[in-house]
């Protein structure tokens, strides 16, 4: 599969909301460094790892299908910072596991946990919806606007999503999959309770 369709793919199931550095970490491809200027430090410790991929496990816990612990997604994660994401965002995403830190997440309750990533996300989209109305203001005075990077949570929501979704777990368990399809069948109707089909 090629880089842009798997995208478009994976864009389709988020309801095309992937943010433009994502978009552009598939498009432009990928680098190579273990350490950069913002701070953030490759490979993740032991403990950080475990930070994001216990995070990204409460973005999709195991149910009746694997979740993203099953799926490796915390190793993605990092992969994908590491080698395709700005250094703004590399910093944008450390900047929020430092808060996850300092607030004790791995010891706090799943409730907590919870609790503790629904106040990122409200802070991420009041964060997007004022970087917007500021590109906005830039743009229509004819200045260049240079933004701060993709907000913590939105970031590792959608690393989480597209981790997980274009991993073999979550492609052949918690979708549809057809390993050899046959032919194509551009309208079928899906049964009540049916999986999404894996593209």
């Amino acid at each position: 599969m090629k880089r842009r369709e798997a995208i478009s793919r994976v864009a389709l199931l988020m309801g095309g909301a992937l943010s433009a550095p994502t978009m552009l970490a598939f498009l432009e491809g990928c680098k190579s460094a273990n350490e950069t200027s913002t701070g953030i430090s490759f490979p993740f410790s032991a403990d950080r790892q475990a930070l994001v991929s216990e995070v990204a496990e409460i973005i999709i816990p195991k149910t009746d299908t694997p979740g993203a612990k099953d799926a490796k997604v915390g190793e993605f994660i990092e992969k994908m910072l590491k080698d395709c994401y700005a250094e703004k965002d590399q910093s944008s995403f450390n900047e929020g596991m430092k808060e996850l830190e300092k607030r004790d997440f791995m010891k706090a309750s799943p409730a907590d946990q919870t609790k503790i990533l629904k106040e990122m996300e409200a802070a991420a989209r009041t964060e997007s919806a004022k970087a917007g109305e500021e590109k906005k203001k830039y743009t229509e005075a004819g200045k260049e606007y240079t933004d701060a990077g993709v907000p913590f949570f939105q970031l590792v929501k959608e690393l989480t999503l597209l981790g997980y979704f274009t991993s073999e777990v979550g492609a052949t368990q918690a979708l549809e999959y057809v390993a050899v399809p046959g032919r194509y069948d551009g309208c079928i109707d899906l049964k009540p309770g049916q999986k999404a089909w894996a593209m």
